[in-house]
């Protein structure tokens, strides 16, 4: 039998988890409004949902083995766009709002992932097909929702277009760090740009030392954006001149202070916005109020069977043999195992059994294993002991 202890920190595993269990909603993940906000889609396990924006039973669109994601509404509410990698890497698919087949729109072998869509009914995307090598950030394309060649949007490189309803500015992100660095602040910071295709003239809209992402607009003087303004994601207004340029400062809407905004969306009409945070879906009114759950019920079987049982013969790493050769340790998919280091002898043992990820395990003697883990949010170290 073996003991784990970590070597830094205290950790109550079994009271996170049990706290996640008792949530009833499902983790739904890239909720998108219609034109006047009264209907939500989703994902969740990989598939496309949508649901009343006062929430309900939910209503599965679409259900394949790959993962369809990034979901998002026409401007005249009768077609749902999204990413999906059913061929092998992301493409841009379109179905109908009340169920159908899918339809393909692009089809070149890397991923083309969603942002928007026009107001004329291109839809808008972010990809890496021709500058892969040379530029950091990616290209910006359009596609015609009726199929047709993807054209460049800009000249410029960045992620997340979005075109105003005139369809005379597009806003966009440039900077190379990861939005997952929610804190970053330094020269790869992402920032909101605006390209006016009247005057052909680009202005930095956000200049604060702080990541800003996923811009959406509400009219043609008024966008939406993720800033890590106050150290976490929230929701800001900005207005917008008929140049193009940013008038005063950036109005927050939402004020969380520990965990942050994944993702929002702004309807169509401008009048209420749907974001992500921790394990759920909330709505709000765009001039402001506090934020409303969505109550999500999903009554079809599960896409997936709660527990799925795999034997590896590959795919293993960071394998490390005990000083008295007996043993040998090694990691399959952020978990730890050891086995007897014999011919014959196939049978493992699964030290750590968690969803955290436990990797780089080293031997301090015979009987000892030190490990890296994630299980408090920060990188630490453990060691296991055999009893």
């Amino acid at each position: 039998m073996f003991k784990i202890k970590n070597l830094l920190t205290v950790s109550l595993i079994l009271f996170i988890t049990s706290v996640q269990a008792k949530d009833d909603n499902p983790f739904a993940r890239y909720p998108s409004l219609n034109s006047n906000g009264t209907q939500i889609s989703f994902t969740y396990q990989g598939d496309i949902w949508t649901v009343p924006t006062d929430g309900g039973r939910a209503f599965r669109l679409t259900i394949h083995q790959a993962y369809d994601g990034i979901p998002k509404w026409s401007p005249d509410d009768k077609t749902i766009a999204f990413s999906s990698n059913r061929f092998g890497n992301d493409d841009i698919f379109t179905i109908p709002s009340t169920g159908g087949k899918p339809n393909r729109l692009t089809f070149l072998s890397t991923a083309d992932v969603l942002s928007n869509w026009s107001p004329n009914g291109n839809l808008l995307f972010e990809t890496r097909r021709n500058e892969r090598q040379i530029e950091w950030e990616n290209e910006l394309y359009s596609v015609s929702s009726n199929g047709g060649t993807p054209a460049r949007l800009l000249n410029s490189f960045g992620y997340m277009p979005a075109v105003s309803p005139n369809g005379r500015f597009v806003a966009f992100v440039k900077g190379a760090s990861r939005i997952t660095r929610e804190q970053y602040k330094g020269p790869a910071n992402r920032n909101i740009w605006i390209f006016d295709t009247k005057n052909k003239t680009y202005n930095q809209i956000t200049t604060f030392n702080a990541q800003d992402i996923y811009p959406d607009w509400g009219d043609n003087s008024t966008l939406y954006f993720l800033s890590a303004l106050n150290g976490k994601y929230n929701i800001y207004k900005l207005k917008i001149d008929t140049n193009g340029k940013a008038v005063g400062k950036p109005v927050p809407l939402t004020n969380f202070s520990e965990d942050g905004i994944r993702y929002f969306d702004v309807s169509f009409d401008g009048s209420s916005l749907v974001f992500e945070r921790n394990t759920n879906l909330y709505t709000m009114d765009t001039k402001g109020g506090s934020p409303k759950l969505v109550p999500i019920k999903v009554t079809e079987d599960n896409r997936f069977d709660a527990v799925d049982y795999k034997t590896y013969s590959n795919k293993m790493n960071n394998y490390t043999v005990s000083p008295n050769g007996k043993y040998i340790a090694f990691v399959v998919r952020g978990e730890i195992f050891v086995m007897q280091n014999k011919k014959g002898k196939k049978r493992s043992v699964n030290l750590t059994n968690n969803p955290y990820r436990d990797t780089s395990p080293g031997w301090l003697n015979d009987t000892t294993l030190i490990f890296v883990s994630d299980r408090t949010g920060e990188r630490d170290l453990y060691i296991v002991t055999s009893a």
